[in-house]
């Protein structure tokens, strides 16, 4: 092969490799999903025309210019990411889209917490005694049970235990992502112990003829509370599942590719705990009847869920499409396979050329 034989087939490669290099700005993020295929196909393609262009014709100037379109590629194919966006944009969608990352730790999560409500609620019908014994110290519950009393406990104890319980909430998320670092274990006991106590602390209302007291007090920062720690809860279950099972990663490469996402889900919690802590100070001493505390609760928790769900749902251009898990996989590979392929005659001409040089 003579070198403009050799030009003629390669430089249209060549011109669409300098074509996404430039329209990438050096940053391989601003290119669609399939121009990032396309990017890695004809980089190696290049790399490939530069060893032979180098072996066969090193003093020829084009072989300086394909070398230097392929150290610009490697530069877009190699860089590492930059975070560009704005204060709000990270606040608004990147933070959401991070935890919504954790939906299987989301899903076991809440279903520890929420199971353990119903196990406590549950023993707390059944033994009132000795469940109560689980409480915090200095609200344990006493044998008599008086309409609207919490076995001994008046109303305004009852208040102190909600801020007693909620207040340490921060505390309990924190512990919950940090548990992760003990196999999960820790972060275990915690989603369980806190779903335990809030079961049996409604059981023994409902018995004592409070619940509907309880209900107000608890539900209007309690529901967002609740999802915060399940969040916190997800963060400690994905770092435990890394150490566990960190795939191909070593366990310290897994734990790093988790960075973001932990700290999406800390900085998550504490936003929406404050906000909590401001409903519980402000909107709980104005003793809202059942309905109207229902309400604030749901619409607070539904505003946590609905920033991780619909701001935090990928971009259109990002998603999987729908249809059989095999079905997109097969086209997957196709897409790859298609970009990774040349013309046989032309790679056979290429590869003919560079035996006979050897």
């Amino acid at each position: 092969m003579n070198l403009e034989r050799f030009v003629a087939e390669r430089s249209p490669d060549w011109a669409e490799l300098e074509g996404l290099v430039r329209r990438s700005r050096g940053q391989g993020r601003k290119l669609a999903p399939s121009e990032v295929y396309r990017l890695g196909a004809l980089y190696r393609f290049a790399v490939a025309d530069l060893a032979v262009a180098r072996r066969s014709w090193p003093d020829v100037s084009g072989t300086l210019r394909l070398e230097a379109l392929v150290a610009s590629a490697n530069t877009v194919v190699y860089s590492k990411p930059v975070r560009g966006e704005t204060a709000w944009e990270f606040l608004s969608t990147r933070i959401w889209s991070r935890i919504r990352e954790l939906d299987r730790c989301l899903l076991i999560s809440a279903g520890l917490l929420l199971g353990f409500v119903l196990l406590g609620a549950l023993w707390g019908f059944a033994q009132p005694s000795a469940a109560s014994g689980l409480l915090p110290a200095g609200f344990h519950a006493s044998a008599h049970q008086s309409k609207g009393a919490f076995y001994g406990v008046s109303i305004v104890g009852r208040g102190g235990l909600a801020v007693q319980i909620f207040v340490n909430n921060i505390e309990v998320a924190m512990l919950a992502v940090a548990g992760g670092f003990t196999f999960g274990l820790l972060t275990s006991f915690s989603l369980a112990y806190n779903g335990a106590v809030l079961g049996i602390l409604g059981a023994l209302e409902w018995r004592g003829g409070g619940f509907g007291r309880f209900f107000s007090l608890i539900v209007p920062h309690g529901l967002l509370e609740l999802s915060c720690i399940t969040l916190a809860g997800a963060g400690g279950l994905a770092v435990a599942r890394a150490l566990i099972d960190p795939g191909n990663d070593t366990r310290a490469a897994a734990l790093g590719h988790l960075t973001s996402t932990v700290g999406a889900v800390v900085l998550g919690v504490v936003l929406f705990l404050v906000v909590a802590g401001l409903t519980e100070g402000i909107v709980t001493p104005w003793d809202l009847p059942p309905s109207a505390a229902f309400a604030v609760g749901i619409a607070l928790a539904g505003s946590f869920w609905a920033l991780v769900f619909v701001r935090g749902r990928p971009p259109q251009s990002e998603r999987q499409p729908r249809g059989h898990w095999l079905q997109a996989r097969v086209s997957l590979q196709g897409e790859v396979g298609a970009d990774d392929r040349r013309p046989k005659g032309r790679r056979g001409r290429l590869y003919d050329h560079s035996a006979k040089s050897l």
